[in-house]
């Protein structure tokens, strides 16, 4: 049992290394894992990985002001989809598709499709949004949970510690495919976020951690 709770701790701390001062909050909405039904081919071709755990019709925010760095990892969707984010300091950026393409970067690969940085962003709930040219647009703040033939929406994840935040935009072009792939950002108050810590948590890890918790729980039971 020792030598259990010893790897679980030693997972803990891999996930939370390299957590900068400012860091984001997911709040509201529904613990979920995408994808629902078809492939995300982000996932599979950037990260490697079938799945991962996060949060339907949640709001994302800083604790405190910090710069942001944004950058759009890729895409695959038939729809021109945008995404655009705004700073206190008059700083606009959209990333949009073109229509219809597919393309993907990165963590370990090639450089992102795009980046860009706001500097000294407020602390509270950002301001951003996802558009599609012909599905409609999203923002957070707004961001309805994702229901069967509902609106667009929004999937977001922690990439491994706090300091990095993965959006998964869903425009509903493929009626419920439910994969999340149509539009993906990365938000982050780290610099250099491309490191194993900051892919976003596979829905197996995240259930191998919860259950590595769950012994340390009983243990301390136990003593009790």
């Amino acid at each position: 049992m020792k030598k259990t709770l010893m790897i679980a701790g030693a997972s803990i701390i891999a996930l939370s290394t390299a957590v900068s001062a400012s860091t984001f909050t997911i709040g509201g909405g529904a613990i979920g894992a995408i994808p629902g039904g078809a492939t995300n081919e982000v996932l599979t071709n950037v990260f490697g990985i079938g799945s991962v755990v996060g949060f339907f019709g949640a709001t994302v925010s800083l604790d405190s002001a910090s710069d942001v760095y944004v950058d759009f990892i890729g895409y695959e969707a038939a729809f021109d989809n945008s995404f655009t984010m705004n700073a206190p300091v008059a700083q606009t950026v959209t990333y949009s598709t073109g229509v219809p393409n597919t393309a993907y970067a990165g963590p370990g690969g090639t450089p992102p499709l795009a980046s860009h940085t706001f500097t000294s962003v407020g602390s509270g709930a950002l301001d951003f949004s996802f558009a599609s040219a012909q599905a409609g647009s999203v923002a957070n703040g707004s961001n309805p949970l994702n229901l069967a033939g509902g609106p667009v929406n929004f999937f977001a994840a922690f990439g491994g510690s706090t300091d990095t935040v993965y959006l998964f935009f869903d425009d509903t072009g493929a009626g419920d495919d439910d994969n999340h792939d149509d539009f993906v950002v990365r938000l982050s108050t780290n610099k250099n976020p491309g490191t194993p810590n900051h892919v976003p948590l596979p829905a197996a890890g995240f259930l191998l951690i919860g259950a590595l918790g769950g012994l340390g729980l009983a243990k301390r039971r136990k003593k009790a």
